[in-house]
């Protein structure tokens, strides 16, 4: 978005200010200048020459969680969440990035992980590398990391469906998180990397629980020109666990002791890609009704704090959003909240108290089948 569309725009919300009761991160810091308005404004003055990009200015557009959810409230369905990532494209090129961000995208492009020290992470080895398996399940970098308890649940439920499935040897990265903080040429070639080993593998279907990578995969990778194979299908464990539910493969009684249970929408599933149903009908499913639906859903949830790379940039910003998300869902009496992204499941158990159980869709799916 350039300077003139900029200036289009700040002349017709100018009376508005919508967007800045839906931004989790204005809610959070209450600072105005963490407000789609305020990221536009400050945008357009380094732009006109009249600012430059100096260490505040800069952290300012690493504290967007990008969730989009300021579209939803916006007439105009403003793309600010764009704007930033653009914003974002422009400090690195000037060599402007906070030194975080910067070792973070040096880890990713020399180690394939955000992380720097990453967690030895195992599988059996029958599904290590394995060539041409019905599922290829991409388990992600922040669930290798954080999260083996939803790649054993993952390798349960595969198992017991019992079909030919595997993993790749050495996953990388799907470039995403080097996309949204602003290294596009970066995030293309790790993700043709990638490319290239999913192609190799044969798999007929790549499976993942990393909404983040679910998103990439389904239309980042086609943006940036990188190409799968024609014939794989991509999907989204919370979809696939549905799927086999429906058609027997997946059996379980139905638990109709777990009360209270509340799905949190993630926002790279939900409004990003429009994946509502799938989880809440697989919830009904396996305890005989609905989730609760919180105050803010579907596409009007409200970010966990993970955002797109807030959670790995700007830890205190990142946990007081998940504290908000958390409080308000106590409130509306969720016992027991499950997500569909492993990033969503990190915040919230950073800040979580032990009133509250939070899981991801496939260990509600292995703990009861």
């Amino acid at each position: 978005m350039g300077i003139k569309e900029i200036k289009e725009t700040m002349k017709m919300c100018r009376f508005c200010f919508m967007c800045r009761h839906a931004c989790p991160t204005f809610l959070a810091t209450k600072l105005d200048s963490n407000t789609p308005r305020g990221y536009a404004l400050l945008l357009s003055a380094v732009a006109e020459g009249i600012r430059e990009w100096n260490d505040d200015s800069v952290a300012r557009f690493y504290q967007c969680s990008q969730c989009g959810l300021c579209r939803e409230d916006c007439e105009f369905h403003w793309p600010e969440d764009e704007l930033v990532r653009n914003a974002r494209e422009e400090i690195v090129a000037a060599g402007k990035e906070p030194k975080t961000v910067a070792q973070i995208a040096n880890s990713i492009v020399n180690k394939g992980t955000p992380y720097e020290q990453e967690k030895k992470w195992n599988f059996s080895p029958q599904h290590m590398g394995k060539k041409n398996s019905d599922v290829l399940y991409f388990a992600g970098c922040s669930t290798r990391q954080n999260h083996p308890e939803i790649m054993e649940a993952m390798s349960t439920i595969l198992d017991r469906i019992g079909t030919s499935w595997s993993v790749l040897e050495n996953e990388g990265c799907c470039g995403m998180t080097l996309f949204d903080l602003g290294y596009t040429e970066d995030a293309k070639k790790v993700a043709a990397k990638l490319a290239d080993k999913i192609s190799h593998s044969g798999a007929k279907i790549l499976l993942t629980g990393c909404a983040h990578c679910y998103r990439t995969f389904r239309e980042k990778f086609a943006e940036w020109g990188v190409q799968l194979p024609l014939d794989i299908k991509i999907v989204h464990t919370a979809e696939y666990l549905y799927e086999n539910a429906l058609n027997g493969k997946l059996q379980f009684k139905t638990d109709v002791t777990v009360h209270s249970v509340s799905y949190h929408d993630p926002c790279q599933l939900g409004r990003k890609l429009g994946v509502y149903d799938p989880p809440r009908k697989l919830i009904e499913k396996l305890t005989g009704s609905s989730p609760i639906e919180l105050f803010h859903n579907r596409n009007k949830a409200e970010c966990c704090g993970a955002g797109t790379t807030m959670f790995l940039t700007d830890l205190e910003i990142s946990e007081r959003v998940a504290k908000l998300r958390l409080d308000s869902a106590r409130e509306e009496g969720a016992k027991l909240i499950i997500t569909a992204c492993q990033n969503c499941k990190t915040v919230f158990s950073r800040v979580h108290q032990n009133d509250v159980e939070i899981l991801d869709i496939a260990e509600l799916v292995s703990s009861r089948l």
